[in-house]
Formats: C-alpha cells, structure tokens, sequence
C-alpha cells in the first residue's frame, strides 16, 4: 500500500493519505484509544487516558467524502482547483 505521510514524529501531528484506497488518517501524536464510527466511512479516535479527547481521524474514501466541502470552501474564497485553469 502506497502512502504520503506529513510530520510523522512522536507527539506531533501525523498526516497519512493512501492514494490506492483514497484513505486519509489524521493524528495529533497521542496514542490511540478507541475508535467509533461516527459517520459512513468516518472513525474517530480517543486519547487512551481522556476518552473525551479526540486524538486520531480516519476516513475511507476521503476524496469522495471531503471533495463537497473542498470544492464549497474553494468556490466561497474565489480559489481555483488545483489542476484546473481560472
């Protein structure tokens, strides 16, 4: 599995995206606790010790899911998409 990872030293946040599966994992460092699935295709993560506290996200399908809000928040701010032209 092919993966692109951002900051990925202990206690700093940790980004992964797997293009093959189009899957996207956040973190901010911590060790993960349990995780719930919070909508279709979306699972959070708690601190093992503060289980109110979220320390990891992971979503499938993150273009597909995230694309709407990026493209809403892209249109709001006059910015064109990446790859496209005006």
């Amino acid at each position: 599995m092919t993966q692109s990872t951002v900051n990925h030293q202990q206690n700093e946040p940790v980004v992964k995206y797997y293009p093959d599966t189009e899957t996207l994992y956040v973190t901010n460092g911590k060790p993960l606790g349990e995780g719930d699935n919070v909508a279709k295709d979306v699972v959070v993560f708690y601190d093992q010790e503060n289980e109110c506290e979220v320390v990891g996200l992971y979503i499938e399908c993150a273009e597909l899911v995230l694309k709407p809000f990026v493209d809403a928040v892209l249109a709001k701010y006059g910015v064109s998409k990446v790859g496209t032209s005006g």
